[in-house]
Order: structure tokens, then sequence, then C-alpha cells
């Protein structure tokens, strides 16, 4: 706007101008976004700006004045507008639509507008409008990438990361160290535990979190496909190149290169990927030419990295230069804990995401969370608790304990409790049995059906747990 009221100013040779842009939400009132010219003086004031605005807006037309005291009525007419010798409004329109006003005036001294102008300004006026028009778009596309970035930020906060155990807070302080640096980090953990979100927290709350995060399965793809993906190809390098395709280092310039079961990642490529971290640069699959490349790497395995070594599966050397700082998630069972507290974030969520009217768990269902060893940690729970808001009954605000699955709440168990119960007879030595059966059960249960640690919880040996499971008929379901 301030080009199109500089440009508007020289061709008309006026002393003073303002473009007024309308509401694009329907608002009436227009607002006055450049005022340029003669600045010791305004003449061009709000009100005078309104009044040609609205004759305009209500006629949808140029309006040319030689005489504003006539225009404005005795009443209205001011001592500032005494030196105003001419005044030109032209509407400015796109696709038929009025989405501005474009004002100016002469002083005395010069010779009136006249029709030139008008004709002059009403052909420029369509390209001013697409001007503005181009200028708001940008504006609204600029504002919703920042919101975009705003929003990115605050979901991989600290805050992501949801528990209170002491396990977490241990990462919490490692991340507090990593996060400010630009160091190489490695992410060992099960599958579950929340590699990547530990990786987006590193980045979005790093030196490039204004810059892109990339993430690629390295046991996704084959060894062909994988080369391509990280290096890019040029046209021409392998049947169905049809076109040089950038790849995810060149995605990641400036910003995080993540790596997910870098364990995967084939032999043949092992090498050509330590090349690439250790010199920054690239050369694209067919291509001559090399590539400086500025990325940030994190990589993460839920298998041990060692292991994959000693049997010949990986690079030393590309461990040690990934391995410069070692994070290490805790599994889900070993911060149960934190269950609770993961069980409602994700009720929460979940509740939100399919409209549910789910305000919690019930203690007895909670119990069975708590007790289950979750070998798919996280995104099991996160799984198993959006199932049971879907599925729950409408009339349930919390989720009962029969809405959980098998695997959680073994059907047997309630069963044998019942049975036994109302089959016993008053004989002391036939409902100790019973209770212990129960109490065994349960134990191995807890223990995902793993003999020696339902041992160390009932305190008895791991003998006398497999003496009595035969005793008892208890079977793993």
């Amino acid at each position: 706007t301030d080009h199109i009221t500089q440009e508007a100013l020289k061709l008309c040779q006026a002393d003073q101008g303002a473009v007024l842009l309308f509401d694009p939400a329907g608002e009436s009132e227009a607002r006055t976004l450049i005022r340029q010219g003669e600045t010791r003086k305004i003449r061009l004031d709000h009100f005078l700006n309104m009044m040609l605005a609205g004759w305009v807006t209500k006629h949808v037309e140029p309006l040319l004045t030689n005489d504003l005291t006539e225009f404005v009525g005795e009443s209205f007419s001011r001592s500032k507008y005494a030196d105003i010798a001419s005044t030109l409004s032209i509407p400015l329109r796109r696709h038929q639509e009025l989405i501005g006003v474009l004002n100016l005036l002469r002083l005395h001294g010069k010779p009136a507008f006249s029709e030139r102008e008008v004709h002059l300004l009403s052909i420029l006026g369509n390209i001013f409008s697409q001007f503005i028009q181009n200028a708001r778009l940008h504006y609204e596309v600029f504002t919703e990438n920042q919101r975009l970035k705003e929003e990115v930020h605050d979901k991989y906060t600290f805050q992501g990361i949801v528990g209170k155990s002491a396990e977490l807070r241990q990462l919490f302080t490692v991340l507090d160290r990593i996060i400010p640096t630009e160091a190489r980090v490695l992410i060992e953990g099960e599958s579950g535990t929340g590699k990547e979100l530990v990786a987006k927290v590193i980045h979005y709350n790093g030196p490039r979190k204004d810059k892109a995060f990339v993430a690629v399965d390295c046991g996704a793809l084959p060894a062909n496909l994988l080369e391509g993906e990280l290096f890019g190809y040029v046209k021409g390098a392998f049947t169905g190149a049809i076109r040089d395709k950038k790849g995810l280092f060149e995605e990641a310039h400036g910003g995080t290169l993540f790596l997910d079961e870098i364990a995967n990642m084939p032999m043949e490529i092992q090498s050509k990927f330590l090349r690439a971290i250790q010199e920054g640069e690239i050369r694209p699959l067919g291509s001559n030419q090399v590539k400086k490349i500025d990325v940030r790497i994190i990589a993460a395995g839920s298998g041990n990295l060692r292991d994959q070594i000693a049997e010949g599966r990986f690079r030393e050397d590309l461990f040690y230069r990934l391995n410069v700082i070692s994070v290490s998630l805790p599994p889900l069972r070993d911060r149960k804990g934190d269950i609770p507290i993961l069980a409602k974030t994700f009720v929460e969520k979940m509740a939100n995401r399919h409209h549910r009217n789910i305000k919690g768990i019930q203690a007895d269902t909670m119990a069975h969370l708590e007790a289950y060893a979750w070998p798919g940690n996280v995104r099991e729970l996160e799984n198993i608790v959006e199932r049971m808001v879907i599925l729950a009954e409408d009339h349930h605000e919390y989720i009962p304990v029969e809405m959980l699955p098998f695997e959680i709440r073994p059907q047997g168990l309630e069963k044998v409790a019942a049975q036994e119960a109302a089959s016993a007879s008053g004989n002391i030595r036939n409902k100790k049995a019973n209770y212990e059966k129960v109490m065994l059960i349960e134990a191995l249960t807890k223990a995902n059906w793993n003999q020696s640690a339902a041992a160390r919880e009932l305190g008895i040996s791991e003998r006398t747990v497999r003496y009595k499971m035969q005793k008892f008929d208890i079977r793993k379901p």
C-alpha cells in the first residue's frame, strides 16, 4: 500500500493520499493503512477519508470534486479544508467486490484533477487491487505459518512428554543439557516408548526450531529406495527416474534429520551415510556433483546397536559418529506410576477427538492398566485407551472394567474367583486353596505371566510357583 500511494501521488501530482481497506470479514468500517504526501498539515484526515469513501462505497464509481464545501456541506466544512483545491477517489475492486478506496487531493496552487486522472487511476485501480489482494494472501499465509509453528512448538515442549516418575525427571535433566546444543543424539528404547517424540522435543526447542524436521524409518524401505530417499537422484539415474528429486538430507538442510530404527539401515548405505555426516556433503544418485548440507542428526533404535556391531551388521565407526550423546528411554513397565497420568491424558485427547462424553477411568479399570506389563509401551496404552473411548456405552462417563481388552483383563481371572468361591465348602483347607489359586493368578497376570517376577511378588520361590500352577491346573491364556 505504501508503494501504491506513492505511485498514485506521483502519477497524479497529488499532495496527499490515503488507501482505505475494508475488513475482509465484512465489517462496514474501513481503516486507513497509509497516508502519504504533505505532512506538516494533514488535510486528508479520518473524517474526510470516510466521507469520500462513503460516497464511493454507495455509488461504486470514481468521485471527482473541485468544490469540497459543496460536497460535504457548510456545516461540515472545516477551515483546515480551505486550501484543498480538488479531491479524487477511486474504488478498488477485486472480482466485483469492493475491497477499498484510494483518496487523493491537491492543494491550491495546482490545477484541479481532470478526467485524465480519473481515467488513469481507473485503469491502475485493477492493478492496485490485485496487488493488495496478493499482499493480503501473503499475510494470511505468513500468519498461518507462524500459527502452525507456534502450535508445533507448544505441542513438542516438555509438556508433551507426560509423566512425573524419577525416570522421566532424569530424562528431562539430560534433555535440558542437550537441547541448546547441535550435537548428534542417539535415542535408544523399546518400540512405543516415544523416541520420535523426544527427537521432536529436542528439535523444536533447540537452535534449529525454525527449520525443517524430517523423519525417515530406515527399516521401512529396501536399500535402493532408501538411498534415493536420503541422497536424492537426478533424472535418468535409474529406470523410473523421470525428473530430479531432492533427498531428505537436502529437505532437512538447516534443520534436523531424524533416522528411526537406524539399526535397520543396510550395510551398503552405512558407508555413504557416514561420509555424508563426516564431510557435510552428499552426492545424489546419478550425479557427479556434490552438494553441501548442514543438518543435525538424531538417530533412534529399539534394539541394542552394540549387539548389531558384534554380529557385523552395523559399522562401529558409524555408531561412534552417531552416539555423541546417548538418551535411553525407559519402558512403560518400569515407570508404572506414570500410567494413570498417561491414561487420563489420552482419555481427554480421545474423548475430544471422537466427540465422546468420557470424563475418566474407573478405579478398578485403572488397577488393571497399572498391573499390565505393556509390551507395546506408551503407544499400546494410547491405542487401547482410544479403543475404550470409542466403544464405551453412551451412559458411561467413566470407563468400566468390562471395556478392557482380554489381554489386559483376562476373563478367566473373574471366572476362577467366582467359580471357586461358589463351589468352596466350609472346609478351611478348601478356602485356603481357593485363595492361593486366585492370588497366584493375579500375580502371574500382573507379571505378564513371568514366573520369576510372580514369585518375587508373592515372596515365594519360582519352583513353588511352578508346583502350584501344576497343582491348580493354571495355564497361561
